[in-house]
């Protein structure tokens, strides 16, 4: 569903005051803290964007058809690196002495599978933004 970008942010807004709420009244968990600063400072800055173009009344067209690609691709991609990291840190807890338990190894993998996730997608859709905003070949 598209919607304004003002209605977009406060949705999404909602996540990190979730987070927040969870650590300060629920888990007292250090990983639900970071992952509520992340999300925050996400969110903070796609507000900032918003605000920078001034776009807030605007319709937000994230679901077009290159932005769902380019989420599809990051997914992908950050599937086979929690694949590959779940083992590889599987196989080190159990064969070292690194101290680390199995489900701070999960909750770990899992908060960094998110922020590769939001990088690469990010950069896919803003290098795709910028492409369209330069000249073609031969145009003034």
């Amino acid at each position: 569903m598209n919607v304004t970008y003002r209605t977009n942010f406060l949705l999404k807004m909602g996540i990190p005051l979730f987070l927040f709420y969870m650590y300060f009244f629920q888990s007292h968990s250090t990983m639900t803290l970071v992952a509520a600063i992340i999300a925050t400072i996400h969110y903070g800055s796609f507000g900032v964007d918003i605000h920078r173009k001034g776009n807030w009344t605007k319709v937000n067209l994230e679901h077009d058809q290159r932005t769902r690609s380019n989420a599809h691709f990051a997914g992908y991609i950050t599937y086979w690196v929690v694949i590959i990291s779940l083992f590889i840190g599987g196989t080190l807890v159990l064969h070292t002495d690194i101290p680390l338990t199995f489900p701070n190894l999960i909750a770990y993998t899992i908060l960094a599978s998110f922020i590769l996730r939001w990088i690469i997608r990010d950069y896919l859709n803003n290098r795709e933004d910028i492409e369209d905003a330069l000249p073609l070949k031969g145009e003034k």
